[in-house]
């Protein structure tokens, strides 16, 4: 069973990373939509001020002006709130960027509810549906700072369009720092036979957390993070469903179109069973602290452990 380690922020995590890439790599750059201080790119900044494009509040200028780094030959990374360079963005992304296969990397920041009090209008609860939509588009959902870092390190060598999310504030770690992510791979958290649980994001923590508890009581729960959302891990999905027979997916993101979605379409696909999707449903975020919306909309710990224990049960 995979345990949680030490808690690292993502910000940080970010700025230190681009910073440590821009050392190797003297092509990538970085876009700024006016959020330096929040995505923590201003590391980048300091030590790479000539590298540092800030177009002021304008999510559509940010991914347009990266998509013409990106024809110069330039490795743009762009970053701005999720809820804004996806949708906000949306027609930048799919015709400047996806259309022409440009070697742009957006980061959505402040991703899902970590965005807090910023408001229901800043909460991203779509934007991997959205870039899950776009052809040639990578997207990822990392669930610590560890596999943050390696998911960047990936993109700065990947050649084409990725999204990856960010989440506001400090994660506990389960992944090793310094190992290497592989798109459309699965990370298996614990072996079960009773059930099955697929996270992504910061619920793969509140997973791991469930999963403990749930093991005391004798369920055993096979949980797998799946922090690539495409390319999906097909291959795992099917034999999580083959073991176990039914299984549980949770996002920081809407039921419809994100990691959930995903999950059924290789089921319908592959092999049929019961499956419960896990995240918001028809409705906005809201102006409140993370935790009490973890558990309002039903993606915490104990959402998690009810909803097993009442499908092992039945």
């Amino acid at each position: 069973m995979r345990k949680l380690g030490e808690e690292r922020d993502t910000k940080t995590t970010y700025g230190e990373t681009i910073t440590a890439l821009g050392k190797e790599y003297p092509e990538i750059v970085a876009v700024e939509a006016d959020l330096m201080k929040a995505s923590g790119s201003d590391l980048f900044k300091e030590t790479f001020p000539e590298r540092m494009f800030n177009v002021g509040i304008a999510e559509q200028d940010a991914l347009s002006f990266g998509a013409g780094l990106a024809a110069m030959g330039k490795t743009p990374f762009v970053s701005g709130f999720a809820c804004f360079v996806a949708q906000r963005a949306c027609d930048q992304a799919q015709n400047s960027i996806a259309y022409n296969d440009f070697n742009v990397k957006v980061i959505g920041t402040y991703a899902g509810l970590t965005s807090e009090k910023n408001g229901g209008t800043h909460i991203s609860i779509d934007d991997v549906a959205i870039y899950r939509n776009m052809p040639r588009f990578q997207v990822f959902d990392p669930g610590d700072a560890n596999e943050f870092e390696a998911v960047l390190r990936y993109a700065a060598e990947h050649e084409g369009p990725v999204y990856i999310r960010s989440n506001k504030g400090k994660f506990r770690t389960f992944t090793t720092k310094g190992e290497k992510f592989v798109p459309g791979k699965a990370v298996v958290l614990n072996e079960g036979t009773d059930i099955g649980l697929i996270t992504s994001g910061i619920t793969t923590n509140e997973g791991i957390k469930a999963v403990e508890e749930l093991e005391a009581r004798g369920i055993h729960v096979y949980h797998m993070h799946m922090p690539s959302i495409k390319p999906i891990d097909r291959e795992a999905i099917v034999d999580m469903a083959k073991k176990t027979g039914m299984i549980i997916t949770v996002e920081n993101h809407t039921i419809y179109g994100g990691l959930g979605s995903a999950v059924a379409e290789v089921l319908c696909e592959e092999y049929p069973a019961r499956l419960v999707r896990l995240g918001f449903q028809d409705h906005f975020g809201e102006t409140a602290k993370l935790n009490y919306m973890m558990h309002k909309y039903g993606i915490d710990k104990d959402a998690i452990i009810a909803k097993i224990t009442d499908s092992v049960e039945k």
